[in-house]
């Protein structure tokens, strides 16, 4: 931000640093052990009196030079030309901070290029001893270049006390010097080996070109060995942070783990079939391709010590976007636009008109570094094809959290919107729109004003939603359930369990289903209701509940509905559309993005599981029951509090849909957060319930509460502990708060859905309906029930309506305080 920007797209910054840096790095090790080998190759020459192999270390080092001194040296300028452009931040402070580190390379350079020329023009105009002076004093002078900038490099990856010192000497001997040294100098040794190979694939006496094989193979096996011990030592010496994202949290690395395992066996092979029974046949494309399947294994640990370094580019000190970590407080909260440096005047502030252009900007100077549009290097485009704009918008606030291996973003929202617009476009997909929900008439049963019963139902819960996907995973528990209370009617009505039965009829699909008699009440068993029907898609779909006497007559009759939805929005960030085009239900790409982001944060192998030849689909239930793992409800909230944070109630409309709330609450205005708090809060009341473990811990780290102390919020169990009505209407009065926010009850048994009043006989919802669709309800289809038995939506016996129940209208309020009887 504090420098002009190079706008790249297809090729992103870190292509080139990353190309550049390899092929430079690769040969320039080999110009360190190329040097050991032509001066111990030329050694051993005169020591056996050799001419053959005199006469290949003289061809030898024609290649050595062209190769190492040419082509390594315009590669190292294009490497330090492109860091200054792609990279400036951190370039500055490598240059500022080890400026001697960087002079002494400069001294121990030029005189590798001395030695290295004198060395080459002088073969036959020097005597032997001094020659091979020359020759040791240029592997010296290169190894000592390789010594100080092994430090410097280190210095990337682990800075160690550095942090905390800023001397020098900290950061040069820093936590993975020495291993890192043994790594590269064993690699080194390799590389003259396998560089070998190729120049000796040119010579034609048959019996010379086997030697000189023989020769390039002890060197390679020699190093390979060497090589592998040194990069497990260098694993092991990585800080716990930097181990971490190494072996844990960048997903990345897995693929070049498996590369570097894989083409170490290769390179084994290869030198030993030269060695043994290849000599006398090798070719120069057969040294080529082993060439190359070493810059592969050295290409493949460069990504991997690249990927414990992310999200930084020097680690601790400056990101990978070149924001300098100290700088990241003082920008929290303001416009990245205003306080970059280089950003043109009219994208200062984002208006409709501009917001596209500014999306653009916000990307090159926060995602460019790492990401490619429509490139060959972590392309954004189909990283980022799963979500849509809102998920864009919440991944992108998340970053830096969970997601470790990306740099925070900075701006405002409006910024971060911006580039999620722009992100969007990339990769625009055409989403098909969700049917809007039948808007079917429901007559309510007939009553009897002087009829003997009134039979109250209602659903378990205020919507049943189901989260599952054939097959592949389940997130909820199957069923919804129905309750009811059968009264006779008189002064005073007497609840009824015996000597009757209860059944309820769910009628999209003619089933029928009894009920048992509980703690005074009736409850069905689970009820596979669907919000689907011929006509489209109806998430109040009609029960009707009878009471039959024991001889078989109905001496009672209701009807309710059965709220369920499977419109969880899931896919705004998991991809995928929907199981039931244009209605909702879990798609199968969806559920396997939950299974494999699973697999990767958690090591599990779920994605293999249900894609056996006998998989069955995860039920997520199973672990997360709050034992050993996390409740599902804290586990799913804590998770996505993270990327969800400062978006109050739509927090909540990101993921449930809807039909969740339609009670009198939602007619005044009350939205989620009234009851259960911002996300953030909400999400840290679960967590608390299970702090002791120690994923709870880390998401409770990365959530800031909402205009409360986290010390001040209480602890809750989901499903156990819920907000308590009466936190707003104190003794059944009106509401005197708008918030019922941290206040829960104790146990179930004083959960709204199990509540009785104050005789201990009827029970809460009899009377006032499920949870989150109290009476009087949006939707005309949840307030049948009070239609039938009032001709109007309200609670039942409120208004002088008592009569439903009583004989007589009663003159005081025998349930509960605050019942509104007039």
């Amino acid at each position: 931000m504090e420098y002009p920007i190079w706008h790249l797209t297809t090729f992103g910054g870190g292509f080139w640093i990353a190309f550049i840096a390899t092929i430079h790095v690769f040969v320039a090790q080999f110009a360190v052990g190329g040097g050991l080998f032509l001066v111990l190759s030329e050694q051993m020459a005169y020591r056996t009196g050799s001419d053959e192999l005199l006469g290949y270390v003289k061809k030898h080092s024609k290649f050595f030079l062209l190769l190492s001194m040419v082509f390594g040296g315009v590669s190292g300028v294009a490497l330090w030309f492109s860091m200054a452009l792609l990279s400036p931040q951190g370039a500055l402070i490598l240059v500022r901070e080890f400026l001697f580190a960087w002079a002494t390379e400069w001294v121990w350079f030029v005189g590798e290029i001395i030695a290295l020329l004198i060395y080459f023009y002088y073969w036959d105009r020097m005597k032997r001893s001094d020659h091979i002076k020359i020759g040791w004093f240029y592997f010296i002078f290169a190894w000592l270049s390789l010594f100080t900038i092994n430090g410097v490099v280190g210095f990337m990856l682990t800075p160690g006390d550095w942090l905390e010192t800023h001397n020098f000497w900290d950061g040069i001997f820093n936590p993975t010097f020495w291993p890192q040294l043994a790594f590269r100098s064993f690699l080194c040794v390799m590389l003259a080996g396998l560089f070998g190979f190729v120049t000796a694939s040119w010579l034609k006496d048959d019996a010379v070109r086997c030697k000189m094989v023989r020769l390039c193979s002890i060197w390679t096996l020699l190093g390979l060995i060497l090589v592998i011990p040194c990069g497990y030592w260098y694993l092991m010496a990585l800080p716990p942070e930097q181990a971490a994202m190494v072996l844990d949290k960048s997903h990345r690395v897995t693929y070049y783990l498996k590369m570097y395992q894989i083409t170490a066996p290769i390179i084994l092979v290869g030198g030993l079939l030269m060695a043994i029974c290849q000599p006398r046949i090798i070719k120069f494309p057969s040294a080529i391709i082993l060439l190359l399947v070493a810059l592969t294994f050295y290409g493949s640990f460069e990504f991997i010590r690249e990927a414990g370094r992310k999200p930084y580019v020097l680690w601790g000190v400056v990101y990978s976007n070149s924001v300098k970590v100290e700088r990241v407080p003082s920008l929290e909260g303001k416009s990245f636009l205003q306080e970059a440096k280089w950003v043109p005047d009219n994208l200062r502030k984002i208006t409709e008109e501009n917001q596209i252009e500014a999306g653009s900007w916000l990307y090159q100077m926060q995602c460019a570094p790492c990401h490619a549009v429509n490139g060959p290097m972590n392309d954004i485009v189909p990283r980022t094809a799963k979500y849509n704009l809102a998920g864009l918008d919440a991944f992108i606030s998340g970053m830096g959290s969970l997601s470790k291996y990306m740099s925070p973003f900075l701006g405002l929202p409006d910024e971060r919107m911006a580039l999620a617009e722009y992100i969007d476009g990339l990769s625009p997909q055409e989403k098909v729109e969700l049917a809007t929900p039948v808007e079917a008439e429901a007559v309510p049963s007939p009553f009897i004003k002087d009829q003997k019963y009134t039979l109250m139902a209602w659903p378990l819960e205020g919507l049943r939603l189901i989260v599952q996907s054939e097959g592949r995973v389940e997130l909820s528990e199957s069923g919804s359930i129905v309750r009811a209370q059968l009264l006779l009617r008189g002064d005073p009505p007497e609840v009824v369990t015996d000597d009757v039965k209860i059944v309820c009829e769910l009628k999209s699909i003619n089933q029928t289903y009894d009920m048992t008699v509980k703690d005074g009440f009736f409850e069905s068993s689970a009820i596979k209701a669907l919000p689907y029907s011929d006509d489209g898609y109806q998430p109040l779909p009609l029960v009707e509940v009878s009471a039959v006497d024991g001889d078989g007559e109905i001496i009672a009759t209701t009807t309710i509905v059965l709220p369920v939805s499977t419109r969880a929005t899931c896919n705004n960030c998991h991809g995928g559309e929907w199981a039931v085009k244009g209605q909702g239900g879990l798609a199968s790409q969806t559920a396997d993005d939950f299974l494999k982001i699973h697999d990767r944060d958690n090591h599990t192998d779920f994605v293999a599981q249900v894609n056996s030849e006998d998989g069955a689909a995860i039920d997520c239930l199973s672990c997360h029951d709050g034992d050993t793992q996390l409740e599902l409800s804290t586990a799913l909230h804590g998770f996505h509090a993270v990327y969800l944070a400062e978006k109050d109630n739509e927090a909540c409309t990101m993921c449930h849909p809807q039909e969740s709330l339609r009670g009198l609450h939602k007619d005044v205005g009350m939205e989620c957060v009234n009851c259960h708090g911002p996300m953030e809060n909400h999400a840290l009341a679960l967590l608390k319930s299970e702090k002791d473990k120690p994923v709870a811990k880390k998401l409770m780290s990365l959530i800031m509460p909402v205009d409360i102390d986290v010390a001040e919020i209480n602890p809750r169990t989901p499903w156990v502990q819920e907000p308590d009505c009466l936190t707003c209407h104190v003794d059944f009065a009106g509401p005197d708060t708008d918030s019922a926010f941290n206040v829960w009850n104790e146990d179930k048994s004083e959960l709204f859905r199990n509540r009785k009043d104050e005789m201990d006989a009827v029970m809460c919802a009899a009377c006032h309906n499920a949870p989150h669709a109290i009476f009087p309800a949006v939707d005309e289809r949840d307030n049948i029930r009070a239609l039938q038995y009032m001709g109007e939506s309200k609670p039942i016996g409120s208004g002088g309506t008592c009569t439903v129940c009583h004989e007589d209208n009663m003159e005081y309020p025998a349930h509960h305080p605050g019942m509104g009887l007039e």
